[in-house]
């Protein structure tokens, strides 16, 4: 699946079950809720017919904050398994640890408040997002392959810093919301690193290059 669309489609779902709304059937209000429909009272029309239905509660919310730190994880030990560049298998290793204390951080919250994560429908739309920003990169080789893992971790912290900023606004309990934004805090911090790791790659790229051109062009004189 083309990088792009994956993202496009992860950030769609989410938008969609994010979406409050409220539809009538027969005069009464209809709650649509992740599990089906459910009528409003029968017995005539409400006063107030704003209903407020979340979709994602703060169990869903850390069960999904999982799914994206597993796949980070699983990104890092793709690239460790063949690396070529010392600065890149560095920059794994490290953004593989921090996503490990990350989700053992979430762990902890979600142990301190007694919530259990759950799972919600939208998780398999996530993980399949992540996944194929992880797929894109296999058909790589060499250096080529360093490359593209930094390439995909930069759409993967933005995608992922995307859905942390979406998921805030789901969050009930204070402390959550919190966490939540903390947590995006050291997402907008590796992506400024993982950007400058593929600036400093361009850099080497063009050093290279051009020193290539001219030991072409010292041959070609001799």
């Amino acid at each position: 699946m083309n990088r792009t669309l994956a993202q496009t489609i992860g950030l769609a779902a989410l938008t969609a079950m994010l979406t409050v709304f409220v539809a009538r059937v027969d005069g009464a209000p209809v709650e649509r809720e992740a599990a089906g429909i459910v009528a409003g009272d029968s017995a005539g029309p409400r006063a107030d017919s704003s209903v407020t239905v979340k979709w994602l509660n703060d169990a869903n919310v850390l069960a999904l904050v999982g799914t994206m730190n597993s796949r980070q994880i699983a990104a890092a030990n793709v690239l460790l398994g063949a690396w070529h560049s010392d600065t890149v298998r560095a920059l794994a290793t490290s953004l593989l640890h921090e996503h490990s204390a990350l989700q053992h951080s979430a762990d902890s919250l979600a142990a301190m408040l007694h919530i259990v994560p759950v799972a919600p429908a939208l998780t398999e739309q996530v993980n399949a997002a992540f996944q194929a920003q992880i797929d894109s990169i296999l058909g790589n080789r060499g250096m080529a392959f360093d490359r593209a893992y930094v390439q995909q971790q930069i759409a993967s912290h933005q995608l992922m810093a995307d859905y942390l900023s979406q998921l805030s606004g789901e969050v009930e309990v204070a402390e959550v919301r919190d966490w939540i934004a903390s947590a995006n805090g050291i997402v907008a911090a590796q992506l400024t690193r993982i950007q400058g790791q593929q600036r400093a790659l361009v850099v080497r790229d063009s050093i290279v290059a051009d020193s290539i051109a001219k030991r072409a062009a010292a041959r070609r004189k001799r």
